[in-house]
């Protein structure tokens, strides 16, 4: 099995279907909600931040991605599967230490940045299907 083959495991079984989830909820589409969740990040990230240089990397992270996700949020982004399995190293490293050590602060950073990585490679939201407009349908049939 090689990387493309496992990150599209991991993504269909744990990220997308929430995701799409979301979009069909909020009505947005999956580009706003990458955007979205790129900007929770930052502010997990400044938030967390202990010293002064990582506060003002994310804290200027914060601003451009506000900025951005204010100005094109429905514009289509890029995601890499190199940068999604870095990413998950690094939840796996946090995830062993959390259990190791009962720390779970930042775990829930990779949670956020993974989660927006995988938006973006959704290419389309399927519409959202309820059982009220089923059940319309059958009603309202000849």
């Amino acid at each position: 099995m090689n990387l493309t083959q496992i990150d599209l495991w991991i993504g269909k079984t744990f990220f997308l279907p929430p995701i799409i989830k979301l979009c069909q909820v909020t009505g947005q589409s999956q580009f706003a909600v990458s955007r979205l969740l790129w900007f929770i990040a930052a502010l997990d990230g400044f938030y967390r931040a202990d010293n002064l240089l990582s506060s003002i990397m994310f804290g200027g992270m914060s601003i451009i991605l506000m900025v951005t996700a204010s100005m094109r949020a429905d514009m289509p982004t890029y995601s890499s599967v190199l940068f999604r399995m870095l990413s998950l190293g690094f939840l796996v490293l946090d995830l062993i230490k959390g259990a190791k050590t009962g720390n779970w602060l930042g775990t829930e950073f990779w949670l956020f940045v993974l989660t927006a990585e995988y938006a973006s490679t959704i290419h389309t939201i399927p519409p959202r299907e309820t059982k009220k407009s089923a059940a319309k349908v059958v009603a309202s049939g000849p």
